[in-house]
């Protein structure tokens, strides 16, 4: 005799629960992927933070040291350019004149910038606030554009002509003027940018 089929009502129920289960096994396959990618997500949203977070920290400092050497030259050239003058004034007058005791030409500023290229290669620059960034490029694209035209006024000064020493003071005392004015320039973007860096430091975001 041959044996007897399932009930059918039996058959059916497996079959639920065997589709139930395989339901089940998906869609705790797929949390668990969901799960892996959002702690991916934080993790590396995490190391990000941390990482401008040392970046804001360097930027401060560099900053704040670029800002203490403007300073000290600024008010170097802007006497220096008094005190030509001066000497100029009394070469034209046909009275003896000197050069300062303490001048010695232009003094030049050598701006720390491996924090701010430190976070350009590092790309962390775009994960910065869009008001730190702002603050932060204009001040280090202006003390490129200040290189450049120390460089400048250095090599005019260079063009030095022992005939005609009124000429010479002239061109010092320009350069001086000149490179006090970019100085004046930068103070405000320096004290910017700090200001940036410091609130976002203060509140992250």
């Amino acid at each position: 005799m041959a044996p007897h089929s399932l009930d059918p009502v039996l058959e059916r129920h497996r079959e639920r629960h065997g589709l139930s289960r395989l339901l089940f096994e998906m869609v705790l396959l797929i949390a668990s992927v969901l799960l892996a990618f959002a702690v991916n997500d934080w993790s590396n949203a995490r190391e990000r933070r941390q990482l401008a977070h040392r970046v804001l920290e360097d930027l401060q400092r560099e900053i704040a040291f670029n800002q203490h050497a403007i300073g000290d030259s600024l008010s170097y050239h802007e006497q220096m350019s008094k005190s030509i003058r001066s000497a100029r004034e009394q070469l034209a007058a046909g009275g003896a004149w000197d050069y300062p005791a303490d001048f010695d030409g232009l003094r030049e500023i050598l701006f720390q910038r491996a924090a701010f290229d430190s976070a350009m290669l590092s790309q962390t620059l775009p994960h910065l606030t869009v008001n730190t960034l702002a603050a932060v490029s204009a001040l280090y694209t202006q003390q490129d554009q200040y290189t450049q035209n120390l460089h400048l006024y250095a090599a005019a000064t260079l063009q030095s002509d022992n005939k005609d020493a009124l000429r010479d003071l002239r061109l010092t005392e320009n350069c001086l003027k000149q490179m006090a004015r970019d100085e004046r320039q930068l103070v405000p973007l320096m004290q910017a940018a700090l200001t940036a860096v410091d609130s976002e430091l203060q509140n992250p975001q």
